[in-house]
């Protein structure tokens, strides 16, 4: 089931135009319709059906000695009503027109009635629901005119064999073959139909009642005895109390001792052993007996193990012959299903076989008109089995130990042990043992077998070769220790050399990094001192000159006083 999302065509979900609306709102926009949608594939699977028979629904041609090769059979179908033979396709017009089908009252249908089946046959008011009968015949015919007959299927109707048609055709068409397998217990010889073991038993059953019918009168005449009366001693009720038999009753007679009671004589100590010889020869027909069955008290006594066996080997022949009769029918059922899905198989299926998965096509698959039938019964308890596939197991491995491995092999051992693993119940031996012809995806198998045994002086010489060879790689090995040691202790050497290097090296790096800022402070200390050296004789020098200013400035001074008092004495005297 899945699960989808869906939208509506274009038309549908496309925004519609936007509307004006009074008052300038714009319409609303449309939004596209989803659905929510819900897959569901339905797949229908076709399969081969097997259906039995009745045998008074099948006919085939008196000289017929085969179903095979027979020119002609039918069948008819009574068990389909009128709605699924229409739903089948065929006409509805012509199904409709059929007669019910009221063939209850056949005597073979009788006996297999057990709650009154065939009274309550009624079509009532739901038409639809009444059973039809409709026959498939298969003939072989020159249907086309070409001088060369072929095997065609036609389907009729009714008490008068109207064709019927199908799809609106005649059903009319041509088969590979007849699909029908017929098997016998008891054949006769030449013929088609055989004996079944009704037939063979059905005497003898009836000997059977007889016999014990007749032991049953016998003692019925023991319990109930008859009685002898003279006229002239019975009364006019002795008759009626006569008739009248209970316990404890009176008769009344005109004399005592007038009845006279009658002795049967007993016949059982003849029936018994009649009985018991009609019983040997049921199981000599049928080879079905009360040993084989376990069900003989008398069986074990005074008997030896081996005396049973046989006896119930024997017991089992006539079974197994039965068992292998009925086994043709069933091979001729297998061949047909294997052509029928052959034919009508249409796609890979994967299955499960052998507790594996593998694809099988039945596209691919060749044409077999030749099967086996092996028939699994009568071989015996399954303590007969195992002793005997153990008996088998003990030859197997005398074989290998007298060293004839080309007899006796991983397959056959193998093969032996599945089948001791069958016998003890366990359908899977795989879950035991390995499958030595087991092949993985590659191609190559999965268990591979072991190498073979080598010669012993061949492997003690190369016990010795390989252990002078591990002797001189444990030297070469102790020779290769030591030298990576010395390769170590050198490598060790001089990393710690390069280490050592390295550490000065970066030290010598530090110590110039360290020495080039000293020397570029220094430098910048020197000129920051020669700088204030230079300020300081610029200053001093500029001191220097002021000093010099103001003692040149003191000297004028006392130049132009000394002036001064040298000029004032000559004007006072002047005057």
């Amino acid at each position: 089931m899945i699960d989808a999302m869906a939208a509506q065509p274009a038309a549908l979900s496309a925004p519609a135009p936007a509307a004006a609306i009074p008052g300038g709102l714009p319409a609303p926009i449309a939004l596209p319709m989803v659905h929510d949608v819900t897959i569901v594939t339905t797949r229908k699977l076709a399969h081969a059906k097997v259906l039995g028979v009745p045998p008074e629904e099948f006919g085939i041609e008196r000289d017929a000695r085969g179903i095979k090769d027979c020119n002609y059979c039918f069948h008819e179908i009574v068990t389909k009503t009128e709605a699924q033979l229409i739903a089948e396709g065929y006409d509805e017009d012509q199904i409709k027109a059929l007669s019910p089908y009221t063939g209850k009252t056949d005597i073979e249908t009788m006996e297999r009635d057990t709650v009154e089946e065939h009274t309550g046959a009624g079509d009532g008011l739901n038409t639809a629901s009444r059973l039809v009968r409709i026959t498939e015949h298969y003939i072989r015919v020159d249907f086309e005119g070409t001088g060369r007959p072929c095997l065609y299927q036609i389907m009729t109707g009714g008490d008068q064999g109207e064709i019927l048609r199908k799809d609106g055709k005649d059903c009319i068409e041509p088969f590979d073959a007849i699909p029908f397998a017929a098997t016998t217990p008891v054949p006769i010889p030449h013929r088609f139909v055989g004996r079944s073991i009704a037939d063979i038993v059905m005497p003898i059953q009836r000997e059977k009642t007889a016999m014990k019918r007749g032991a049953l009168d016998n003692l019925y005449l023991h319990n109930n005895p008859r009685v002898e009366v003279g006229e002239d001693k019975a009364g006019p009720s002795t008759i009626n109390d006569l008739l009248v038999s209970r316990i404890g009753g009176v008769v009344r007679v005109k004399q005592v001792g007038a009845l006279n009671w009658q002795t049967a004589p007993n016949v059982s100590a003849s029936i018994f052993p009649m009985l018991q010889y009609l019983d040997g020869e049921r199981e000599a027909r049928t080879g079905v007996s009360n040993q084989s069955q376990g069900i003989d008290a008398n069986a074990l006594q005074n008997q030896s193990a081996t005396a049973v066996a046989q006896v119930f080997s024997a017991s089992q022949m006539r079974v197994k012959l039965i068992a292998r009769l009925m086994a043709e029918g069933v091979r001729d059922i297998f061949s047909l299903l294997h052509g029928t899905i052959r034919k009508h198989g249409q796609q890979v299926q994967t299955v499960r076989l052998r507790n594996k998965w593998i694809d099988v096509n039945p596209r691919n698959w060749k044409t077999r008109d030749d099967l086996t039938i092996n028939v699994g019964l009568g071989t015996g308890s399954k303590a007969q089995q195992f002793a005997q596939t153990m008996a088998i197991a003990n030859v197997q491995k005398e074989l290998i130990a007298g060293g004839k491995v080309n007899l006796v092999g991983d397959a056959e051992l193998y093969n032996t042990a599945a089948e001791l693993t069958k016998i003890m119940g366990h359908k899977n031996p795989d879950r035991f043992f390995k499958d030595p012809t087991e092949k993985g995806p590659d191609g190559q198998l999965v268990n591979p077998p072991p190498p073979p045994p080598q010669d012993p002086k061949l492997v003690e010489a190369q016990a010795k070769a390989q252990l002078e060879i591990q002797q001189m790689q444990g030297r070469m090995q102790i020779e290769r220790i030591q030298a990576e040691a010395d390769i170590a202790v050198q490598n060790r050497k001089a990393e710690s050399e390069m280490a050592i290097a390295q550490m000065r090296a970066r030290l010598d790096a530090q110590l110039a990094l360290l020495q080039y800022g000293l020397d570029e402070k220094s430098h910048a200390w020197k000129m920051v001192i020669d700088g204030m050296k230079m300020e300081h004789d610029e200053r001093r020098h500029q001191h220097e000159a002021e000093r010099s200013a103001i003692d040149m400035l003191g000297r004028a001074m006392d130049h132009e006083a000394r002036q001064n008092q040298q000029d004032q004495p000559q004007t006072n005297g002047g005057e």
